[in-house]
């Protein structure tokens, strides 16, 4: 890693690692507005923490969803988190989001859970 890269890349995981919810959820949605940006622009700067991402993102996605504030709805952590394993979801993430799937009354976490569960089932078949 270049130091160009090396300092974008301590942001970004500082985010990511915060203990403030509202801006670990913004690193997850900058990584998936990055992630997209690939179509057009060759590449994601922030592929080489994709692991760490879709770690975050188990861990919001397992336990339960935050309440609404003044500012963010309810389950706002869980549509963050799963909005980027829609890019990232493993197959060993299936059960994960299919607890989600029976769990859930927020039509909106259910719908993008659905789309990180179509992800992970594709990369098992390999479709």
């Amino acid at each position: 890693m270049n130091p160009d890269e090396a300092i974008p890349l301590q942001a970004f995981g500082a985010l990511l690692h915060s203990q403030n919810l509202g801006m670990v959820c913004r690193a997850l949605n900058m990584y998936q507005v990055a992630a997209a940006y690939t179509q057009v622009s060759g590449g994601n700067p922030l592929e080489p923490m994709a692991d760490e991402v879709r770690q975050v993102a188990r861990g919001i996605v397992a336990r339960p969803p935050a309440d609404a504030g003044a500012d963010v709805p309810a389950g706002f952590d869980h549509l963050s988190a799963l909005n980027v394993l829609t890019t990232l979801a493993e197959p060993e993430d299936a059960e994960l989001l299919a607890e989600v799937l029976e769990s859930t009354s927020n039509d909106q976490i259910r719908a993008v859970a659905s789309l990180a569960a179509d992800t992970a089932r594709r990369k098992t078949t390999g479709s």
